[in-house]
């Protein structure tokens, strides 16, 4: 049922686009501004673990619709499984955000490339060529544990509730990023964050490895070095764009190579594919774990 439950929810968001929803979230958005601007709700997540109950609302209503999917049968808990993952994934699909910009990029189209770079870069996205690009493929890496396996590995523990979990826990944590709130509220949901993102990166890294250059990889994990004071989420992040980028021939393992920005817009055929490279790493990362998922189903179903 897993298995099954990843599937229809890819096929979706990758194939029968046109049933995509939308993920905007609205009513998220309603609730973290009741937070940021309720005193007694401030003062609770505020608090060690006060994020943790701040979610819980809309997990036990998810979690008891779990269960009664499950006992009205087969049918019906897929249905809701699948739906359920399908709205954690993205928001946006990083295959079509990604694509985007490479199309835009080649075309020579500077704006529309600059605002779908500005899209998946966690920070603002450089002006010029190849930097931008090497910027983009860094985001691509790290956004894969976020848009995709994040909310799979999750599920595949917990079912529906897991995927929902780690979706709202970013989503608290996005949104109370651009609230005027106490910085104890914004502290505690990133620390929630890294927790929900620590398990999901380190198998996204796993997956680079295998997909990618195994050997650069282990290296780039060997001599990964955090330092705290950076922040709690920035340690994931700064784990997969160290390991995603190590495993991408393509990228450039000198750092003057970083500043060749020229005075003309450089020809779209002199940029490594490095884009193109690291999107394509994510799809092998992501379909070694799904066919690791079909397997331990099947092992689980024989048993």
């Amino acid at each position: 049922m897993t298995f099954l439950s990843v599937l229809i929810a890819l096929f979706i968001e990758r194939v029968a686009r046109r049933h995509r929803p939308a993920r905007r979230y609205l009513w998220f958005d309603g609730y973290c501004r009741r937070l940021s601007s309720t005193s007694r709700l401030q003062w609770l997540i505020s608090r060690p673990w006060g994020a943790l109950l701040v979610v819980l609302p809309p997990l036990l209503l998810i979690a008891w619709l779990q269960m009664l999917t499950d006992e009205l049968g087969a049918l019906f808990s897929l249905a809701f499984s699948a739906a359920v993952l399908l709205f954690s994934l993205g928001p946006g699909d990083l295959g079509d955000d990604t694509e985007a910009f490479i199309g835009a990029r080649d075309a020579g189209d500077e704006q529309a490339a600059r605002e779908h770079a500005q899209t998946l870069c966690l920070s603002a996205a450089p002006d010029r060529e190849p930097r931008r690009s090497f910027a983009v493929a860094r985001a691509v890496v790290v956004l894969a544990t976020r848009r995709l396996i994040g909310p799979i590995f999750w599920f595949v523990l917990f079912g529906a509730t897991g995927a929902a979990a780690y979706r709202i826990i970013h989503l608290l944590a996005e949104r109370l990023q651009k609230q005027a709130c106490p910085q104890e509220m914004k502290r505690g949901s990133d620390e929630l964050r890294h927790i929900a993102d620590w398990a999901p990166a380190r198998i996204t890294a796993a997956g680079y490895a295998i997909a990618g250059n195994f050997d650069a990889v282990a290296h780039a994990w060997r001599t990964f070095d955090y330092a705290p004071g950076e922040g709690p989420l920035s340690e994931a992040e700064h784990l997969l764009a160290q390991t995603g980028l190590a495993a991408l021939d393509t990228f450039p393992s000198d750092e003057r190579e970083l500043e060749m920005d020229i005075g003309e817009p450089p020809d779209p055929g002199m940029i490594p594919p490095v884009v193109e490279d690291a999107l394509a790493l994510v799809w092998r990362s992501l379909a070694m774990w799904v066919t690791v998922v079909g397997g331990g189903s099947l092992v689980a179903a024989l048993a």
